[in-house]
């Protein structure tokens, strides 16, 4: 083998040749073959922190709503013994103060809920000897 020599210019002749012009126009070919990209959309973190805590409120509020709303339900029916039983333990509470709270409309419904027509006279006498609270009726 030879001995090569750097700084002597015996260069080897390549079989290739580069093309006219290839350097001048290798920028636009190559920016031809990449795809356009299109932009991409940017959410936002406060967009997904609002949503979530719109969530976190919502489930909140559903989680409080829902007992509320079947204790509510729960409270409305009460019965006339309950009523009864509750004004009969007032001591306050008589009948100038109950008619006080009465419509028209209240008054019109217990006289029609009364059985004191001319075919049964004796009801009221009836029902005030079955009673147990005589007493209260006559005191008051």
């Amino acid at each position: 083998m030879k001995p090569f020599d750097l700084e002597n210019k015996n260069e080897i002749k390549s079989g290739f040749k580069v093309p006219e012009n290839y350097f001048e126009q290798f920028e636009a070919k190559m920016m031809a073959q990449i795809p356009i990209e299109k932009e991409t959309k940017v959410v936002s973190l406060f967009y997904r922190k609002q949503v979530w805590i719109s969530a976190i409120a919502a489930v909140f509020l559903i989680a409080i709503a829902i007992p509320v709303y079947f204790n509510m339900a729960k409270e409305s029916s009460l019965d006339a013994s309950t009523i009864e039983s509750y004004l009969s333990q007032q001591q306050g509470i008589g009948i100038t103060e109950l008619s006080k709270h009465l419509t028209d409309e209240d008054i019109t419904a217990i006289e029609n809920n009364l059985s004191l027509n001319e075919s049964n006279p004796d009801a009221v006498e009836d029902y005030l000897s079955e009673s147990e609270n005589l007493e209260y009726y006559i005191n008051e």
